[in-house]
């Protein structure tokens, strides 16, 4: 038995398919914006413990990872002639999922790049919270499994 005999014709997928693109992945990105907007909210106002304890839960909620994964296993039983159109598909979500996951990591580097400052400006030692919130940023780029620094190079090419 050929591979692309095992492959199955996009219409019989994409039922599946639209589920992702047009109910998980949205609402993973919803929740997303939410911990964004209070990841804001608390480092505008120097709320540390909440500010740390959004990081936390963001890297706990954040299931747009492997919502993406999963699309994309479904990706992979497609016939080779529906390709294109499975592209033209799933393409726009996975650039938006990108685009905003790049957004909130920014933000939470920054949060934890600002603490960090003050700690040294203050000339106290990292608190435990704050090597906690670097793990998670960290954490984040590996589960997500995006190309940041790629993402973050082409807005600034775009901004100038």
């Amino acid at each position: 038995m050929s591979e692309d005999e095992e492959k199955v014709k996009l219409r019989r997928l994409e039922p599946a398919l639209q589920k992702f693109t047009k109910m998980v992945i949205p609402t993973d990105l919803e929740r997303l914006r939410k911990h964004q907007l209070n990841t804001e909210k608390y480092q505008r106002r120097r709320i540390w413990d909440k500010l740390h304890e959004e990081h936390i839960n963001a890297g706990r909620t954040v299931q747009l990872h492997s919502s993406i994964r999963e699309m994309e296993k479904l990706c992979l039983k497609v016939q080779g002639d529906d390709l294109g159109l499975l592209k033209r598909m799933i393409d726009p979500v996975k650039e938006e999922a990108s685009a905003a996951t790049a957004e909130f990591l920014q933000l939470h580097l920054e949060s934890v790049e600002e603490r960090k400052k003050q700690f040294n400006d203050e000339g106290t030692l990292l608190q435990p919270s704050l090597t906690r919130s670097m793990h998670i940023v960290n954490m984040l780029f590996y589960l997500l499994n995006i190309d940041f620094l790629g993402i973050l190079a082409e807005k600034r090419m775009e901004v100038h």
